[in-house]
């Protein structure tokens, strides 16, 4: 059992969350509902300290069993499915778990998010030893892990916590975060969320915040947050602020407003890219659908104050809403979207290591290590080794012997992931980050030139591409510059549609279309002396 079994049953409980049951609840805003002080806490919720710093409440087997849920796996089986095989390491499958509690004691320090404890009831008993097993192997050997099982349907998680965590909190327990905790016993809210701000980064509650956040204040300086959603024929969302004093419950309402605000004015601005993408793609009007119902519901929520606490309460209506087709075409977007993020990611520490390469021997490495006669042997991408936490790889291989010797051909296997395309399989040997070479462009074969010899401007001139096709990553097989030719054709649409090119300043342009011919070429000259075009 690894982490990504781990990530996939926490991907399924996501996936649960955004797509729950719509069970017969009523529409309309529903506020956080306590239960009696006296009445006793499931099981799951007495294990949560009144004052953790997070913490988390889900009703998780009325989110997988839910209408939306159904009809979400029938849409797209395998992503349900990578959650129901991930649940059979811990014996158990995602229908057996009933209810989830989350929580962090403290998130102050740098490593206190490592700390916390996960408390589950199941329907039906649990295979206790298979269960402890594989949330033992979840974790790097060394960590601190506590499983406990005190009865047939019930199992505490401890991760980097003291026995104290090992017990149920005393029945009188009271701290800033009762009212969530009750809120979860009662029943009613498919998902609790609260946090002590206190047990939360001292920096946030700081005085000489950036300006940009300063509107919040109010809420980073509150006693406890409250958030609440309720699954029915409506998704009904409320907030709650406890304040620590009367007199500062209108500033957090104030506040309350003022990130609405913030959040309506992103969607604003992203509606136009969205609807004029669903114009050519007609799989996302529904998500643009579902995307207008939300700024909606966002432009229609409710403020109040009343004694310390500030409110916010906002409702989506769910009916007619083509929910499942916007999950659909909302997931290849979105998964589209860190693609493009982590291939651009992957380029930006290219850059920075022909960078410090550069610091480093006066000059960028040339396109390849090549032997006496100037035939290349090995590529870039073995020199910049050293340079992206990988000297001890670096050091394995052999320069003087071409990349596909006996010696040398063996390290394909151990591509770096900066060399690999987001989705590549694991064991990949084949890379699309090459540059041009000869003729002007950003690298030569024997030699590599000067940052000062990038005279047309390091933002103007490109450094390294998303090539169409691939090659062993250790393979020197570049992209020959021939500025007659169409070097557009050189380029691959590989992330959500785009051609990502790291440029000689460090950056990284995200292209949905090609510039012309002059403009690319211009761009890829390092010394020509062009200017480049406004299609750039």
């Amino acid at each position: 059992m690894n982490r990504s079994s781990w990530s996939y049953l926490v991907s399924g409980c996501v996936l649960v969350l955004l797509g729950g049951a719509v069970a017969s609840q009523p529409g309309g805003p529903v506020p956080p509902a306590p239960v009696r002080a006296d009445a006793p806490l499931p099981a799951e919720l007495r294990y949560v300290p009144h004052d953790a710093g997070l913490f988390l409440h889900a009703d998780a087997h009325a989110l997988w069993t839910g209408e939306l849920a159904k009809s979400f796996r029938t849409a797209n089986r395998s992503l349900f499915d990578k959650a129901e095989e991930a649940g059979k390491a811990f014996g158990v499958s995602p229908d057996d778990v009933k209810r989830v509690a989350l929580f962090f004691p403290k998130i102050k320090g740098p490593r206190d998010d490592e700390h916390l404890g996960i408390v589950l009831t199941f329907n039906k008993p649990l295979d206790k030893d298979k269960f402890t097993a594989g949330v033992m192997g979840t974790f790097p050997k060394g960590t601190k892990v506590k499983v406990l099982t005190p009865s047939d349907t019930l199992a505490v998680v401890l991760v980097g916590l003291g026995d104290e965590y090992a017990k149920p909190q005393p029945a009188d327990a009271d701290g800033p975060l009762t009212g969530a905790i009750r809120a979860a016993a009662s029943g009613k809210h498919t998902l609790v969320a609260g946090a002590t701000l206190a047990n939360l980064p001292d920096e946030l509650q700081r005085d000489d915040l950036p300006a940009q956040v300063r509107a919040f204040q109010p809420l980073l300086k509150a006693e406890a947050l409250t958030a609440t959603v309720t699954l029915g024929k409506a998704l009904d969302l409320a907030v709650r602020v406890r304040t620590k004093r009367e007199g500062l419950a209108a500033d957090a309402e104030k506040a309350l407003g003022a990130l609405a605000t913030l959040v309506t004015e992103q969607l604003d601005r992203e509606l136009p890219d969205l609807e004029k993408d669903a114009a050519k793609d007609a799989g996302l009007k529904d998500l643009v659908t579902v995307y207008k119902a939300v700024l909606g519901a966002a432009k229609g929520a409710k403020f109040g104050a009343d004694g310390a606490e500030a409110r916010f309460t906002a409702t989506l209506s769910l009916t007619d809403l083509p929910i499942t087709a916007a999950f659909l075409a909302g997931t290849t977007r979105v998964t589209g979207t860190a693609a493009a993020r982590q291939s651009a990611n992957n380029l930006k520490q290219i850059a920075l290591a022909m960078h410090n390469y550069e610091a480093s021997y006066n000059f960028f490495p040339p396109a390849a290590v090549c032997d006496k006669k100037g035939k290349p042997q090995l590529s870039w991408r073995v020199l910049i080794l050293p340079f992206i936490e990988q000297d001890a790889l670096y050091k394995e291989f052999k320069l003087d012997e071409p990349w596909d010797s006996a010696h040398n051909k063996k390290l394909l296997a151990k591509m770096p992931r900066v060399y690999a395309l987001p989705g590549s399989k694991a064991g990949a040997t084949e890379t699309h980050y090459r540059v041009f070479v000869g003729n002007g462009a950003g690298f030569d074969w024997i030699t590599g030139g000067k940052i000062t010899g990038v005279t047309d401007g390091t933002s103007n001139t490109i450094m390294c591409v998303t090539a169409a096709t691939a090659v062993p990553w250790t393979k020197p097989d570049e992209l020959e510059f021939d500025p007659e030719k169409d070097m557009g054709k050189l380029l691959g649409f590989l992330a959500a549609d785009t051609t990502q090119i790291a440029m000689f300043d460090g950056s990284v342009r995200t292209l949905k279309k090609l510039p012309s011919k002059a403009t690319l070429n211009a761009a890829i000259t390092k010394n020509g002396g062009e200017v480049l075009g406004d299609d750039f």
